[in-house]
């Protein structure tokens, strides 16, 4: 091959490279502006969860159901009823993780507890957070959103709608540990009381402040 046919090629095959690049570029915004688009018209969500965890062998390591509530901006409860009694509550500035059962509540700073976790997008139209994930669609229409620094404890969600409502959500965590929540008696349309994101406690409880 002469030297300018070898130039060519190098050429072509930069050429197509580039284009690749920035086809998946382009799907990933696409994706991402129309994952954000879908939840910003939820700007409440409620329903009846039913939570399977399972290890990296994809054995059931633990069930769960409660109830689930969010409202944006920031704000989420999240209620189990079975086996066990909890509650965790985030209400803007900070997180409480409440143990009925020991009578303790542990409070951490909310922006300490989303650190690189895509959670957060479920409740936040921050171009700030929704800049740390990666997000693409699958064929099954989907959403993966995986953290670009890679760090923190859930290394990837996917997100599964119905009728433009979240349905359904798989969470895989930094021990590969798999945990698949399913939603249903859901609702959308709805005014959420300001209370339901607060705690109050008897003065038997035991305060964690990790603030």
């Amino acid at each position: 091959m002469t030297l300018r046919a070898t130039h060519i090629l190098t050429g072509i095959t930069v050429t197509l490279l580039s284009l690749s690049f920035t086809a998946l570029a382009g799907g990933e915004d696409a994706a991402k502006t129309a994952l954000k688009q879908t939840l910003s018209n939820m700007q409440q969500f409620k329903a009846d969860f039913t939570q399977t965890v399972k290890d990296m062998d994809g054995d059931v390591i633990h069930e769960a159901s409660g109830k689930l509530i969010m409202a944006r901006p920031d704000k989420l409860r999240w209620e189990t009823l079975q086996p066990d009694e909890t509650l965790l509550i985030a209400d803007g500035r900070a997180v409480w993780n409440v143990d009925p059962f020991v009578e303790q509540v542990t409070i951490i700073d909310q922006s300490r507890a989303i650190q690189d976790n895509p959670m957060v997008l479920l409740t936040t139209g921050s171009d700030t957070q929704w800049d740390k994930f990666d997000i693409a669609r699958k064929s099954d229409g989907s959403y993966m959103i995986t953290p670009v620094n890679g760090t923190g404890q859930i290394q990837a969600l996917q997100l599964f709608f119905e009728n433009a409502r979240l349905s359904r959500l798989i969470m895989q965590d930094a021990q590969a540990q798999h945990s698949e929540l399913d939603f249903d008696n859901i609702q959308t349309d709805f005014s959420p009381a300001l209370n339901q994101f607060e705690v109050t406690l008897p003065d038997s409880y035991t305060i964690d402040d990790q603030r």
